[in-house]
């Protein structure tokens, strides 16, 4: 499911924050949290008061049964600041929730003490639950809007389909359903406009391009095309063959496996430079005086990577990266991965299945490459 949101309003306070849990205690501590849009008000008695959006999901490879759990809200100095804690509970909650689907609109009261809530506050959740089963592995297909546009009568998605987890799906994609910024939707089935995917089965990592086409001139609807805000790609999957990796990172580009040097550090990862630019076919050429790297991509991206520089250089406009080229072993140059990906206009993904890492990256499409 696909989300396009239009601007939010503003609170006057909003705080992010969640618990972090350590992986090898995930049994013991399975869930994660967010409190959002924390904000505080002021009664005309004095009294004070806080909402805020609750989020949490499980993180755990086991499923969780009769959660209860409560939230205490404390000052940056560990004072505790709510009267009494709020309260969560959940009959049955899956594992590898790590978008945190589980969510509800919380309400603390609030200690006369405390004033001063732009300095920000921490939470403190505690639960109880009880084990169950393990999860087996499976697929998570997630969808992104690319791009949409209204062209005499036909509007046009652009979209990828990837595959962020752990086992081989196959789908049959049968239909959209579309909302509008004032709510009003429309489902269309498959059978009732033109399609294409280039692909309907994924292994984890890959990913596939869809493109919709939808005549609007004949359909009998309210929904305003030039407005459209959720769009839903509906599909019926089934996973198999289970896909058993042994290392804790995996990154797939033009879904195909980096094999080469792949390694994080720092909260970079960092990949083969001859590796990403073999396989985005991007011509790679080596300056031996400067240690620089030169990626040409498709005569039209020319970027510029100086070993140990602050800077890379694209289309001769100098950009600051937050990490550096380096040598591996002195002889093998690896790149952080998310800077030079991006400078070479492709799209990125990320996510985390019990402790390991999934990196999916898309190069552009044929037609957005030409000058």
């Amino acid at each position: 499911m696909v989300r396009l949101f239009t601007c939010l309003a503003l609170t006057f306070f909003i705080f992010f924050a969640s618990v972090p849990v350590s992986l090898a205690s995930l049994e013991k501590n399975p869930l994660q949290f967010e409190l959002t849009d924390l904000t505080f008000e002021k009664r005309p008695d004095g009294s004070r008061k806080a909402s805020a959006f609750l989020r949490w999901g499980n993180v755990s490879e086991y499923e969780l049964i009769n959660l209860k759990g409560s939230i205490d809200l404390f000052s940056k100095q560990g004072q505790k600041i709510s009267l009494k804690p709020t309260y969560f509970e959940s009959a049955n909650l899956e594992p590898d929730d790590d978008h945190f689907d589980n969510f509800e609109i919380v309400i603390f009261e609030i200690t006369p003490e405390f004033t001063h809530p732009n300095e920000g506050v921490d939470f403190k959740p505690t639960y109880t639950f009880t084990l169950g089963k393990k999860a087996e592995q499976r697929s998570n297909i997630k969808t992104t809007i690319l791009y949409t546009e209204l062209i005499d009568e036909t509007y046009i998605i652009e979209a990828l389909l990837l595959n962020q987890g752990e086992a081989t799906a196959t789908f049959e994609y049968t239909g959209l359903l579309l909302r509008d910024i004032d709510g009003e939707a429309q489902f269309h089935p498959e059978a009732t406009h033109s399609y294409e995917i280039s692909s309907s089965k994924l292994e984890p990592g890959e990913f596939a391009r869809a493109t919709f086409k939808i005549r609007i001139d004949s359909i009998k609807s309210q929904i305003n095309y030039n407005h459209i805000e959720v769009i839903d790609i509906l599909y019926n999957h089934k996973d198999s063959a289970p896909y058993k990796e042994n290392t804790s990172m995996s990154i797939t580009v033009d879904n195909k496996k980096l094999v080469q040097q792949v390694f994080a550090e720092n909260n970079v990862t960092y990949v083969s430079l001859r590796e990403l630019a073999d396989i985005l076919g991007v011509t790679i050429q080596w300056d031996d005086s400067t240690q620089t790297a030169t990626l040409i991509q498709d005569n039209y991206n020319t970027l510029k990577i100086p070993v140990g520089g602050d800077r890379f250089v694209l289309n001769g406009q100098p950009i600051p990266v937050p990490a550096k080229a380096k040598l591996y072993n002195n002889t093998i140059l690896v790149v952080p991965l998310r800077d030079v990906a991006e400078m070479l206009e492709c799209h990125v993904f990320f996510a985390q299945n019990r402790g390991k890492k999934s990196i999916i990256v898309v190069p552009p499409a044929f037609e957005q490459q030409q000058p």
